[in-house]
């Protein structure tokens, strides 16, 4: 069973399904095969846990497009979101 999914193939991130807790096996579809990642911590359900490693200054790509840049390393299994993303948008 999938509690995450991926859209592209050069997504960094996937986005859960579910709540998830530390510890737990993050299970999604790529491809033809299925993966998974271990989550670093709690996940709030339809937030993003990173697939790989993703360095400080990178893009994150999420469906395919630029969501903003790491503002710190961020481990595979960790949750994304502002703590460790810059979206860079403009205030307006």
């Amino acid at each position: 069973m999938y509690n995450a999914i991926i859209v592209e193939k050069n997504d960094d991130v996937i986005m859960v399904l579910e709540e998830i807790h530390a510890g737990d096996k993050v299970t999604y579809r790529y491809g033809e095969e299925d993966r998974s990642v271990t989550s670093a911590g709690e996940v709030p359900i339809y937030h993003k846990i990173a697939v790989h490693d993703i360095p400080k200054g990178r893009n994150i790509i999420k469906y395919g497009e630029k969501i903003g840049i790491a503002t710190e390393d961020i481990r595979a299994g960790e949750h994304v979101h502002v703590q460790n993303l810059d979206s860079e948008r403009e205030d307006l």
